[in-house]
């Protein structure tokens, strides 16, 4: 293969639209990433611009709306310093949307060998999905980068992405597309072992090892990356046919089972992980990063999740009755679960075990981090008794999570995970119509307002905040302190964080350990980086050489970080960071504090710290979260209590408790009319 970089339209009138999905410094980091590469790799790089002359003809839909972009000569048309061409690197002009829209690329490619281009930039749905189809049709191999494309309409991005995925083209992440060409580049990867165990592909009556079909992805220890730990086949269509179709074998078998017979067997599956809680919290540690500690808080937070659940009894069933008919609650049938690695025993169980207990069967995808522990999961499940079929699990990353989605067997989708995967999610359920339970993680904030003990509120932030590296969706991510407490409140916190134990997850002591991934540590370096650049006040409380014992090179570890003084509709402030990092604003009234807390797009949780009745009572009617907290801080959450976030943080039915049959079954009403005796 030999690649060439093609980067579209990133320019200023492009970058600067509302709502681009990723974020503007998100996806320009992402484009330099690849162009980095590229340079060192010495491979070919094409930028491409739209250019407009002033005295030339505009798109006809930009003139009869009066818009005018990417003039030449105007800011607009401009590319962010950081992604300027080199001398050596060429330019493409065009007027409306493909790349190829005047044959010059096509000869400009092959006139260096190259048969593969590598898209980036901006508009996914408009000009990289039509470079991408021109490039196919001229016999060219389409690589897309997955964070390297961006798009201010999501859901019409998410489509294209299936659309393109399906026929033409490879979405791969910056990591994949480099490692492609690390033999022409200096660029630093972990250390591979040819010894690796394989994980199974499918986890269904049997365990189907993975095909030569199949790529596979190797994960490494977060704390330690020159210690790989094992390789995760990435499941095709016909591996998620397989899942689905053992599922929906087992389907009827299950709901013909007895609701006695399900509860003790919830009861065998809750005893079996206390038996090996410590087995799982290392796992949990080791192959997350997540500190030891919380790792056996998530043990305990999976027992209560499957006790509280089998608690709450039979509710499929009827349920109402009125004149001349009757309504039941009935399973949904197939359901289709898909978990992050954060919390890689709780969730998976928190799902698996209500769509049990309502009479569904399961596929579940696990995401990559997690899924050595699904594999421990699934044989737990067996041994306790498990019917084959009822619970089946499909390895692999986000395109496997789309064809689980797309399965024909599939009636009820419930996922945890990303803001994209989410669209995703609404755009495959939409299409076949089946239903979507979907919690999409938090922007969360604390309100610390003058009345508070602020010495308590710094301590619990700071836990909240930074614990588990911050890699938990209810962590408090923004802190909104009153005006007169600021000074006050910034010194108690950063006090707390030089007490924080930053390190090893296998440490007792440990609060803060590694983030999950190089691209993790990368991201959320970047995001501080720039919050730094743009002005915003960075502290830091640990380094290097504060004795820590800390060796970077061994581990994905970022300090607590936390970021003042930076402007309310600032990356750092808007987007969710999902790292331990922590933004401290100012707010100067209550309704500058509410405006604030609410001021970004999630809406998962959110916390007050206040001596005040009045105050508390203001908060709870004012804030706009699923979760509210009142000192404490925004983190944890309670097994049997419905969860569940606003705004851009869920879709459909909370989790958890009471809430879990709204999603996991649906109503189907009976009219029956009796029939009249005859008389003889």
């Amino acid at each position: 293969m030999r690649p060439a970089l093609v980067v579209i339209d990133v320019q200023n009138d492009y970058l600067s639209a509302n709502r681009l999905e990723p974020p503007r410094e998100a996806l320009c980091g992402a484009i330099a990433r690849l162009l980095s590469t590229f340079r060192e790799a010495q491979l070919p790089i094409f930028h491409v611009w739209t250019t407009i002359r002033p005295e030339g003809r505009q798109m006809p839909h930009w003139r009869s709306s009066g818009v005018s972009r990417c003039v030449a000569g105007s800011v607009g048309h401009a590319t962010p310093d950081r992604l300027r061409p080199l001398a050596s690197e060429q330019i493409v002009e065009k007027q409306y949307y493909s790349a190829f829209e005047d044959n010059s690329l096509e000869s400009r490619l092959r006139s260096t060998g190259v048969d593969t281009v590598v898209l980036t930039g901006v508009y996914l749905r408009a000009c990289v999905r039509t470079t991408a189809i021109d490039a196919y049709q001229r016999g060219f191999k389409v690589w897309i980068g997955e964070e390297a494309v961006g798009d201010d309409d999501p859901v019409h991005g998410a489509i294209t992405r299936m659309y393109l995925a399906a026929r033409l083209a490879k979405f791969a992440n910056v990591d994949e597309i480099r490692r492609c060409v690390a033999g022409r580049a200096a660029v630093s990867l972990p250390v591979s072992s040819e010894n690796l165990e394989t994980l199974p592909v499918v986890l269904s009556d049997d365990e189907a090892a993975a095909g030569p079909e199949n790529s596979l992805v190797e994960h490494f220890s977060p704390s330690r990356i020159d210690q790989p730990l094992w390789r995760a086949p990435v499941g095709d269509p016909g591996n998620v046919a397989a899942a689905a179709q053992s599922a929906e074998r087992a389907l009827r078998g299950w709901q013909a089972t007895d609701a006695a017979t399900r509860f003790d067997l919830f009861g065998a599956i809750a005893d079996a992980v206390a038996r090996r809680s410590p087995e799982f919290a290392l796992r949990i540690a080791v192959e997350t990063g997540k500190p030891i500690r919380d790792a056996k808080l998530e043990v305990e937070f999976a027992l209560n999740l499957v006790r509280s659940c089998a608690r709450l009894g039979e509710t499929v069933g009827e349920q109402l009755q009125g004149t001349g008919w009757r309504s039941r609650r009935c399973p949904l049938g197939v359901v289709a679960l898909i978990t992050p690695w954060n919390n890689p025993l709780a969730i998976p169980l928190g799902k698996i075990i209500p769509a049990l207990r309502h009479g569904n069967t399961v596929v579940w995808k696990p995401a990559i981090p997690g899924a050595g522990i699904a594999l421990s999961v699934f044989r737990l499940l067996r041994d306790c008794g498990l019917p084959p079929g009822v619970v089946n699990i499909v390895m692999g990353d986000h395109t496997t999570a789309e064809y689980l989605m797309e399965a024909r067997a599939v009636a009820g989708v419930s996922l945890t995970g990303s803001s994209a995967a989410g669209y995703a999610a609404q755009v495959v359920c939409a299409r076949n119509r089946v239903p979507l339970q979907a919690e999409l993680g938090g922007n969360n904030a604390v309100i610390v307002w003058s009345d508070a003990d602020i010495g308590a509120a710094a301590r619990q932030i700071a836990l909240g905040g930074f614990g588990s590296a911050g890699q938990r969706c209810t962590a408090s991510r923004r802190v909104v302190v009153e005006q007169s407490v600021r000074a006050e409140f910034v010194e108690a916190l950063r006090s707390e964080m030089r007490g924080l134990a930053w390190g090893d997850p296998l440490d007792e002591t440990t609060v803060v350990g590694p983030v999950v991934t190089g691209s993790a540590l990368r991201r959320i370096s970047a995001t501080v980086e720039r919050a730094r650049n743009e002005g915003a006040e960075v502290y830091s409380e640990h380094s290097p050489a504060s004795g820590d014992g800390i060796d970077r090179r061994t581990g994905f570890y970022h300090p607590p970080t936390l970021i003042c003084g930076a402007a309310a509709n600032s990356e750092i402030v808007q987007e969710e960071t999902f790292g331990p990092v922590v933004v401290a604003q100012s707010a100067e009234n209550w309704r500058h504090a509410i405006e604030l807390c609410n001021g970004v797009r999630q809406g998962l949780a959110a916390a007050l710290f206040s001596r005040s009745s009045e105050t508390q009572r203001q908060f709870l009617a004012d804030a706009r979260a699923g979760i509210l907290r009142i000192n404490m801080s925004t983190a944890g959450a309670a097994g049997d209590a419905p969860f569940g976030g606003w705004k851009e943080s869920g879709i459909g039915p909370p989790e958890h408790g009471a809430a879990d049959v709204e999603f996991y079954t649906r109503y189907q009403t009976v009219y029956q009319n009796e029939p009249t005796c005859s008389e003889n």
